[in-house]
């Protein structure tokens, strides 16, 4: 008995690796709401918020790579209208998302509702809601890069 046929080999279609890609493009738009939400949460309270990214840097001296923390500014996805209510946006890389035909914010009424408006957007990305807008702005961007 060899130690292969003791594992179950089965046959992999590529259906299943675009399911597994859309999940990454998902955890990667619902790691972004939630740098928004902490934003949101710490402007409130009157305090910064800085998302910690780790960068790998080589030591010149003993040829060794270790990871230092690096803070980075979170860009709000939220602007106060004339009117007092607030418009956001959600934005995959760069791009900010289509929500309806022609449409691209959310007008809530108050800041006090950001939390809430960002935690309702991260349950429809959670639920599947945002894929076609997800892989059009995947679409568009690696289109950039095509002859």
């Amino acid at each position: 008995m060899t130690v292969l046929s003791s594992l179950n080999i089965v046959q992999s279609d590529t259906a299943s690796l675009r399911v597994r890609g859309i999940v990454s493009m998902r955890q990667k738009l619902l790691d972004r709401i939630a740098d928004q939400i902490a934003l949101a949460e710490a402007q409130g309270s009157g305090q910064s918020f800085q998302r910690v990214k780790f960068r790998r840097v080589r030591d010149l001296e003993n040829d060794e790579v270790s990871e230092i923390p690096v803070r980075t500014r979170v860009r709000p996805w939220w602007i106060q209208d004339k009117d007092g209510s607030v418009l956001v946006w959600i934005k995959y890389g760069n791009q900010t998302l289509e929500l309806q035909k022609g449409k691209t914010a959310i007008r809530i009424k108050s800041r006090d509702d950001l939390v809430k408006t960002f935690q309702t957007v991260s349950d429809a990305v959670r639920s599947g809601e945002l894929d076609d807008l997800i892989n059009g702005a995947v679409s568009t961007f690696k289109g950039r890069f095509s002859k």
